[in-house]
């Protein structure tokens, strides 16, 4: 394996379809408050940033700060009770090839870490369920501890504690998010195209772009 051994994985669209789980979740939490509910595939196009963020465009708004902050939290609250239950089973499952990826990652000495915008208290149990063989070196949802990706903060926090620069570490994601914060972090990037975002819109940050995961091996110097 070449120089530069540490692998910092996005989750959701990265190396899980959440979808079916989040889309369910958000589903059931707007029939409680007889909103409507929207299709699948304009769900899929929420995700990214938060739950909170997933609410307020579940309502029709842009964005959080753009939602009438007592309907947002109505929705979110719904949404966090459904989401626990609803991510399990069929409602997350690896994308096809990932398990064997990581499995081969980790025989070949990789030093892997998950950072998800998820709440950690959902990405932890989430991470350990869907990839019980995977003796990842970190699993970091949100805290608070650290803001959100596209803020470089978490990312940089992993190098540290990894005692390494973060130009040795290759951010895996799947959405302009995780392309942002790889930029602001200066650390490398790669990004599949099988997640949520559009491609064209991961085409403007100049990184691999790949579509399957024979060619993200290659780009983790397993190929």
């Amino acid at each position: 394996m070449p120089t530069g051994r540490h692998f910092v994985f996005d989750l959701d669209g990265t190396l899980v379809d959440s979808l079916p789980g989040i889309a369910l979740a958000v589903c059931r939490a707007l029939e409680r408050m007889g909103r409507r509910v929207p299709p699948a595939h304009e769900v899929r196009g929420m995700i990214g940033l938060g739950s909170k963020h997933l609410c307020a465009r579940a309502l029709g708004y842009e964005g959080v700060q753009h939602a009438p902050l007592s309907l947002m939290d109505e929705l979110h609250e719904h949404f966090s009770r459904e989401y626990p239950t609803c991510w399990q089973g069929a409602g997350t499952t690896p994308f096809p090839g990932i398990p064997e990826l990581l499995a081969r990652l980790a025989a070949a000495g990789g030093h892997m870490a998950v950072l998800s915008n998820k709440p950690h208290e959902v990405t932890l149990p989430l991470v350990q369920a869907v990839f019980p063989e995977v003796a990842f070196d970190f699993i970091m949802g949100y805290t608070g501890q650290f803001p959100r990706k596209p803020a470089p903060d978490a990312l940089l926090h992993l190098a540290q504690v990894w005692g390494v620069p973060c130009r040795e570490v290759l951010l895996v994601g799947d959405s302009t998010y995780d392309a942002r914060t790889a930029q602001a972090a200066g650390c490398r990037l790669a990004l599949v195209d099988w997640g949520y975002a559009r491609t064209e819109e991961l085409a403007q940050y100049g990184a691999p772009l790949v579509s399957s995961p024979a060619q993200l091996e290659a780009c983790l110097g397993l190929a």
